[in-house]
């Protein structure tokens, strides 16, 4: 039985990652990522800009954005969670500063082009 399935997506100059993944929904998607981002303040310079209820496609949804930086290297993330028929879906993308523009561009085409199946 197939329990998940993930799409991941590398630009070819490495600024920007793409994942559209899903799963057994297991629990309220809030507080698994409130204690994900207890976790992440460990990681190098964490900075929580939201982590808030939306909608999404008409379910209610979760959005959580930070900045951190890898390897010297600063990062942006932008994740987006929500539940539907039982299974739990994201749509998250991780960028560097400078390619926000064409980032941003590039993760809403997925996001509007995202099918629960």
């Amino acid at each position: 039985m197939k329990t998940g399935a993930e799409v991941h997506y590398t630009s070819p100059d490495g600024t920007q990652e793409l994942a559209a993944l899903s799963s057994l929904a297991r629990g309220d998607l809030m507080d698994t990522w409130k204690t994900s981002e207890q976790n992440a303040h460990e990681g190098q310079d964490y900075r929580k800009i939201r982590l808030e209820d939306t909608e999404f496609q008409g379910h209610p949804a979760v959005v959580w954005e930070y900045t951190f930086t890898l390897k010297g290297t600063p990062w942006h993330a932008r994740l987006l969670g929500f539940n539907a028929d039982g299974k739990s879906y994201q749509v998250n993308t991780w960028y560097q500063p400078q390619t926000e523009t064409q980032a941003l561009k590039t993760y809403e085409k997925v996001k509007n082009s995202f099918t629960v199946l």
